[in-house]
């Protein structure tokens, strides 16, 4: 029987490959080389890319419960992305914003001032920090939104609807929170990169195991008007902007990985490549980061007026 499809429910879904135990831990825990890192799946009816099966939803919320204040790995300054999320904030119809994911409120504190801050994070550590900055949390997770009376200018979700198990379920509880012709901005992986789509299963972003759900534009035209919404901006970008020299690097090692992984699926291939020297330490490789690939999207649902 086919794997179902964590946002339509279709069984029209094709199995892509299985994934790779691809971090030097699992979801927070020490690596069992015999953990099941699931498969990648892709959806022909609503285009989402998905992993199967998931990790649980308390494994989920209990390692990201568990991420302290400085752990999480985009700590750092200013990002490219947050312009972007600025511009898109300008003319709301009301000047509240509500991040999801917030984790130290790094976000909204580059919006400044003029914006009525507020933010939903299951890390109590981070969020104790983000308090510290001025951001009211209104809960810990989306769900526990699902009786929230605020509305809001903005919702935001900048590196997080990959986390998320039941993506139209989170989007329709997060849209009814949106003011009149209010925004939903959205970064995420973009599964029609070239990038990825020459990596696939090996691809740096899915193989993340606490990443469940990949999107592309066509997914957001699908789902906007179940959320009462129009796809009024798509931006593609690159996780984190770099030179010309290091996008040429990590495309070079990722196309060795890549390569190496496919390879190595043939026995006598691999114990080839196992034994020459310099090709056999891509096999000793984990992973191959390719953040410098304009593999992500920048999408904006607006909400609809009420007739």
């Amino acid at each position: 029987m086919s794997t179902p499809c964590l946002a339509c429910g279709s069984r029209a879904t094709t199995c892509i490959g299985p994934l790779p135990v691809y971090t030097p831990d699992f979801l927070g825990k020490p690596l069992d080389h015999g953990a099941d890192a699931g498969s990648l799946y892709r959806c022909r009816d609503c285009s989402l890319w998905f992993r199967s099966p998931l990790p649980s939803p308390e494994e989920l919320l209990a390692y990201y419960q568990g991420l302290s204040e400085v752990e999480w790995w985009q700590y750092g300054p200013e990002r490219e992305v947050w312009r972007y999320v600025k511009a898109e904030l300008q003319g709301l119809p009301g000047p509240s914003v509500l991040d999801v994911g917030c984790f130290r409120g790094d976000l909204l504190a580059y919006l400044g001032d003029g914006f009525q801050r507020f933010g939903v994070e299951p890390s109590s550590d981070a969020r104790h920090k983000a308090e510290s900055r001025g951001v009211a949390i209104v809960g810990d997770r989306i769900e526990s939104l699902r009786e929230e009376q605020r509305r809001f200018g903005a919702v935001t979700l900048i590196d997080v609807i990959e986390h998320l198990p039941k993506p139209l379920e989170s989007l329709q509880t997060l849209s009814r929170l949106l003011d009149e012709t209010g925004k939903l901005i959205i970064f995420t992986g973009n599964t029609n990169a070239l990038s990825w789509r020459f990596a696939l299963q090996h691809y740096w972003y899915s193989a993340m195991p606490e990443h469940v759900a990949f999107f592309a534009p066509s997914w957001f035209q699908w789902v906007a008007p179940k959320l009462d919404c129009t796809v009024t901006c798509v931006r593609r970008l690159a996780y984190r902007p770099a030179s010309l020299r290091v996008r040429i690097d990590e495309s070079l090692k990722n196309v060795a990985y890549v390569s190496y992984r496919r390879a190595a699926r043939f026995r006598g291939l691999a114990k080839i490549l196992s034994r020459t020297p310099l090709v056999c330490r891509v096999g000793r490789w984990q992973s191959s980061w390719w953040t410098s690939a304009r593999d992500h999207i920048l999408v904006t649902l607006t909400k609809s007026r009420r007739p």
